[in-house]
């Protein structure tokens, strides 16, 4: 009897549970330690801020702080909201983690699509506060607050950049989802 290693190979496949795609699975549980990695990054940001609001007491640190966490309260809220249902996959199959994959994807977008808009209204409130109170602001206030906007437009074309990038994987894994199901 003659030994085919091609019949050997899909003999053993056949055997094998549905393994997820490796890579599919290397980019959720990426994705899972950048998460991680944001909120705790964003808790010590809030902590140094609050602590350097109380420790200076000035107008600028305080209204800073305020800010971050406002925006962090608001911001974290909808993101949280928007992921609902994309923490886990359903199940230990390829196509499972490509739904995964999918509406992770989806709810990126979602959320760099409110942050634009967030942003955007930030940006115009800090400039209206700047323009109402421009006598009483000093030079170095006057600065800070350029920089501010300055950074404030940098994101905005960050994240219309990478809300481009995130809508093309959107459409790569609904692509991947319907040969999946084939």
């Amino acid at each position: 009897m003659s030994n085919d290693p091609e019949l050997e190979t899909w003999r053993r496949e056949w055997r094998d549970p549905d393994e997820p795609l490796p890579n599919l699975k290397r980019k959720i549980k990426r994705q899972n330690l950048r998460t991680v990695a944001a909120t705790i990054a964003m808790c010590v940001l809030l902590a140094i801020t609050t602590v350097q609001a109380l420790r200076t007491r000035g107008s600028f640190v305080s209204g800073m702080a305020t800010g971050l966490w406002t925006v962090s309260l608001v911001a974290g809220s909808y993101a949280w909201w928007v992921r609902r249902g994309a923490w886990r996959p359903a199940a230990q199959t390829t196509l499972a983690y490509a739904e995964l994959a999918h509406k992770r994807a989806v709810a990126k977008v979602r959320t760099l699509r409110f942050s634009f808009y967030f942003l955007l209204t930030a940006m115009a409130v800090c400039t209206a506060f700047s323009a109402w109170n421009w006598r009483t602001l000093s030079p170095r206030s006057v600065l800070m607050w350029a920089v501010l906007l300055a950074a404030m437009v940098a994101e905005l074309f960050y994240f219309r950049h990478y809300a481009r990038r995130k809508q093309r994987e959107v459409e790569e894994t609904r692509k991947l989802i319907e040969q999946i199901r084939q």
